[in-house]
C-alpha cells in the first residue's frame, strides 16, 4: 500500500496507522464509497478519521461518509470542531451525539451543541440521535427540520417547545428519560407523518394521540413509579407494547389495536394482594365495592381494550395479574386472539390467569411459550397465598420457581393445560431446551408426539 505523506494526510496529530488491521490483498479498498460509507458508519467518526492513513484511496472516504457519530468521551471540542471544518458531504443521513457534565465545561455545553444541531440540520439530517445526561435547554431552531425522520433523544431535559413545530417528515420519534408537558401536543401536530412512538421512562400524565392519524406503533415502557395517572387515548394504532406499567395506567382508547406486548411491574401483583387481603388488614377487605379498588378497575378496562387484538404477548406479572382478576371475579371479555406468546416460568400463581385467557380465546390458532426466569419469590409468597388454590389441577405446578432442570411430568402437565383450555389450536411452540437435559427433553419430545396425535396439534419443542 502507498503511504500518504504528512502533509497529504487529513487525520489529526497521533492518529494510529490501523494498516495492521488488513493483510494480503487489499479488496476492501477497490469497493465504491456508497460500501466504504457504509462499513465507516459502524465506527465512530474519530476511528473514521484515523483511516486517512491507509492510502490515497483512503485520504477523502470519511469527509464525505454521511455518518458522524461523536460518542460518549471519545471526542474533545477540538475534534469535533476539525470534523466539522474538514466535512464535505453535503448531506448527512445520521448524527449521534453523547454530551454528560464531564464531555464539556457547563458555560460551553449548550453552545456546541447547538453548534452540532445546527451543522447537521443545515446538511439536512434525516437521523439523529442526541444522548444529553446534562443540563440542556431545546433551542427554538431545533423544532424546525423539514428533513429530518427520525430523532432519539434521550435527556431528562423537559422537551418543552415554546414555538410552533415543523418536522413534517418526521416519522420516527423515540423519547428516553425525558419530562412531557403540555406542550408535547405541538410536538404531536408538527409532526403529521408521524407513524411509530416510544417513550421509555418518561414522566407523562396524559398521552392523547387522537389526532395524529398515521401513527401506528406506540412503545411505552415505565420504569419508574410515577404518582400521576397516565391515560393513553391511541385510537389509531395497530401496534402497543406497555411494559413495567402500575395501575396507574389507563388504556382510554386503542380500539384499532391488532398486536400488543403486555406486561406489568414485577410487584404489582403484590402490591394488588395487599389492597385486597382482609388477613392483612380488613379495613382493605374491597369485596363489596370493586369500584374502590384501583387494580380491579384498570384490569376490567384494559381487559376490555384488548378484546380485539390477534396477536397478544404477555409476560408473567400481567398472568399473575390475570389469575387475581379472574379470582375477584373481574368479567373476562371474548377476545379475537389468533396468536399468544407467553413469556413466563412454569408457576402455579400464572395457571388461573393462563387458563381464563385461552378458555376466552375462542379464535386461538397458535401458543408460543418462552421459558423466562424472571420471577420473584415474595410476589409468588403473597399471591399464593391469597389466591390459595386448592384445586388439584393447581397443585401440580410449583409454587415458586426455583428448578434449573424441569421435570417431564411437569412440562407434560402444563401441555395438557394449554390443551385442555383451547378448541381451536393448531400449533404449540414451546422453548424449554434452556431448562430440560438431553434425557429429559427425550423424555419430554415422546410426550410432546402422543400429545399431538391425541389432540390433533402440532408441537414443537426448541
Amino acid at each position: 500500500m502507498e503511504e500518504p505523506s504528512k502533509e497529504e494526510s487529513n487525520a489529526p496529530a497521533g492518529a494510529q496507522n490501523p494498516s495492521h488491521l488488513f493483510s494480503g490483498v487489499d479488496s476492501i479498498s477497490s469497493l465504491p464509497d456508497e460500501m466504504l460509507h457504509h462499513i465507516l458508519s459502524f465506527v465512530p467518526t474519530n476511528v473514521a478519521i484515523t483511516t486517512t492513513l491507509l492510502s490515497k484511496r483512503w485520504r477523502h472516504v470519511w469527509c464525505k461518509t454521511p455518518y458522524l457519530s461523536f460518542p460518549h468521551l471519545q471526542s474533545s471540542l477540538e475534534s469535533i470542531r476539525k470534523t466539522l471544518s474538514s466535512y464535505k458531504a453535503a448531506k448527512i443521513t445520521r448524527l449521534h451525539l453523547y454530551v454528560d457534565r464531564e464531555t464539556w465545561e457547563d458555560n460551553e455545553r449548550s453552545h456546541h451543541v447547538d453548534t452540532l444541531t445546527k451543522f447537521a440540520i443545515s446538511r439536512n439530517v434525516e437521523k439523529l440521535s442526541l444522548v444529553l445526561k446534562a443540563y440542556y435547554v431545546f433551542p427554538d431552531f431545533f423544532f424546525s427540520n423539514p428533513s429530518l425522520k427520525q430523532l432519539i433523544v434521550d435527556s431528562w431535559n423537559y422537551m418543552s417547545p415554546k414555538c410552533k413545530v415543523s418536522w413534517t417528515s418526521l416519522q420516527s420519534l423515540s423519547l428516553s428519560n425525558s419530562s412531557i408537558d403540555e406542550s408535547f401536543t405541538k410536538v404531536l401536530s408538527g409532526s403529521p407523518m408521524l407513524e411509530s412512538l416510544t417513550l421509555h421512562s418518561c414522566l407523562l400524565s396524559c398521552l392523547d394521540l387522537s389526532e395524529s392519524p398515521r401513527l401506528r406503533r406506540l412503545d411505552l415502557e415505565f420504569t419508574h413509579s410515577s404518582p400521576r395517572k397516565c391515560h393513553i387515548v391511541a385510537p389509531h394504532i395497530h401496534y402497543l407494547r406497555l411494559i413495567d406499567f402500575t395501575q396507574k395506567c389507563n388504556l382510554v382508547d386503542v380500539s384499532s389495536l391488532i398486536e400488543a406486548n403486555i406486561e406489568t411491574i414485577y410487584f404489582l401483583p403484590r402490591f394488588w394482594c395487599d389492597q385486597v387481603d382482609p388477613l392483612n388488614d380488613p379495613s382493605k377487605d374491597l369485596a363489596d365495592d370493586p369500584s374502590k379498588d384501583d387494580h380491579q378497575v384498570m384490569m376490567q378496562t384494559m381487559l376490555e381494550e384488548l378484546q380485539n387484538v390477534e396477536n397478544l404477548t404477555v409476560g408473567l406479572s400481567f398472568l399473575q395479574m390475570l389469575s387475581i382478576a379472574e379470582f375477584r371475579g373481574v368479567h373476562f371479555p371474548t377476545f379475537k386472539i389468533k396468536t399468544l406468546t407467553l413469556k413466563s416460568t412454569i408457576l402455579r400463581s400464572a395457571v388461573r390467569g393462563i387458563a381464563k385467557l385461552l378458555q376466552n380465546s375462542p379464535e386461538l390458532k397458535k401458543i408460543k411459550f418462552y421459558k423466562t426466569e424472571d420471577w420473584n419469590f415474595s410476589v409468588e409468597k403473597y399471591v399464593n397465598r391469597y389466591l390459595d388454590p386448592q384445586d388439584p389441577q393447581d397443585l401440580i405446578f410449583p409454587a415458586k420457581s426455583a428448578f434449573k432442570v424441569a421435570k417431564p411430568n411437569l412440562v407434560a402437565s402444563f401441555m395438557e393445560l394449554l390443551l385442555r383450555n383451547t378448541r381451536t389450536l393448531e400449533t404449540l411452540v414451546l422453548q424449554l431446551k434452556s431448562c430440560l437435559n438431553t434425557s429429559s427433553y427425550d423424555e419430554v419430545s415422546q410426550i410432546a408426539l402422543t400429545l399431538s396425535h391425541k389432540n390433533k396439534v402440532s408441537i414443537v419443542l426448541k
